[in-house]
């Protein structure tokens, strides 16, 4: 039998101590080994918010960090500014990723997974801006012909002011029909659904 510690005692206030400790070392042992994730916002600065709050909310679970385009900053964009992010991110990410897209984000991780498909371990795609692109647009996702289906997750909102549902479904599914594609009851381009992005990330 284990002596009984009263609080407040310098044995228990060791042990409690010790215990912080480990279970500190613990923690950053697994978070250290998790995969990190990148998000790609949309084409506006309005996007920002949205990016670091589903980073804060990725962070307990996985190392989580956000894309800023460059036009945020100088009001500017690139005739190719989407080919020019790609491989600005691909330059900067040495390791295997997972990736969250939303809206224009979807494009630019599509070339990425064009470029370097090795670097990119799973994709959630949300809001595809199908009424924003243009028809040469389209060439982004043929890349998706040979992803591996488990690995992508598409969320579209049901009446999505950039895409419905329904149009993305039929756009996605012409270049795979396997691709696992949900609706959100929601008629706007938000895209708040941490809980699901981590539950697809984890499995």
């Amino acid at each position: 039998m284990f002596p009984a510690l009263e609080m407040g005692t310098p044995d228990f206030d060791n042990i409690v101590h010790l215990f912080i400790i480990a279970n500190s070392s613990c923690m950053a042992m697994l978070y250290t080994n998790s995969m990190r994730t990148i998000i790609l916002p949309g084409f506006s600065v309005t996007n920002k918010e949205w990016a670091e709050e589903i980073k804060n909310n990725l962070d307990l679970t996985f190392p989580t960090s956000v894309y800023y385009w460059k036009h945020w900053e100088s009001g500017k964009t690139e005739a190719q500014w989407v080919e020019n992010e790609a491989n600005r991110i691909i330059s900067d990410t040495q390791k295997e990723v997972n990736v969250i897209a939303k809206s224009i984000g979807t494009a630019v991780a599509m070339v990425i997974l064009k470029l370097k498909p090795e670097l990119i371990n799973k994709i959630i795609l949300c809001g595809v801006p199908i009424y924003d692109l243009r028809e040469e647009d389209s060439k982004y996702y043929d890349v998706l012909v040979n992803f591996p289906t488990d690995k992508i997750l598409c969320i579209q909102n049901i009446d999505d002011t950039h895409g419905s549902y329904e149009e993305v479904e039929k756009f996605l599914h012409s270049f795979n029909p396997n691709l696992k594609i949900i609706s959100k009851p929601r008629s706007d381009h938000e895209y708040p659904y941490s809980e699901d992005f981590i539950n697809f990330l984890k499995i």
